[in-house]
């Protein structure tokens, strides 16, 4: 008899334990990127006169880096991202990597002290934002 409500306890303290494992090493990393993808959006939204028109603060700029390094950096942080993207949870390596080079072209382009500033970077960053809107599918445009 005592031995069984023992078994029972060890075996309620070992669900417990791992379930708190997997809670912590893997579903709370995917829940900060796919928050972290989120924020993107709603920064995209937000601001997406300034961006399309190309006319932003520094403000804005680094921004849109911050949350491109945040991305790449919440990447990292989850364990087999690669079994998760081939289950097609999350976006794959080569869409993530595509998708931030992208974030950071969009950012050179809006900047305010860029000396490349000319009649086409306007379809530039409207190209740049269909590359990132397609890898890592979130909406950055309200069409």
């Amino acid at each position: 008899m005592k031995d069984s409500m023992l078994f029972t306890i060890l075996a309620g303290v070992s669900i417990f334990v791992l379930g708190q494992f997997f809670l912590k090493l893997v579903l709370e990393p995917i829940v900060e990127f796919k928050k972290s993808l989120g924020e993107l959006s709603a920064f995209f939204l937000r601001e997406q006169s300034k961006i399309t028109n190309a006319h932003c603060t520094v403000e804005i700029e680094n921004e849109l880096k911050r949350l491109s390094s945040t991305i790449l950096a919440n990447k990292q942080a989850i364990p087999f991202y690669k079994v998760f993207s081939m289950l097609r949870c999350l976006p794959s390596l080569e869409n993530l990597n595509s998708a931030c080079g992208s974030l950071n072209l969009i950012s050179h382009y809006i900047s305010p002290n860029n000396p490349d500033n000319d009649v086409n970077v306007c379809s530039k960053i409207h190209s740049e934002m269909s590359n990132v809107s397609t890898h890592i599918n979130v909406q950055i445009r309200y069409s």
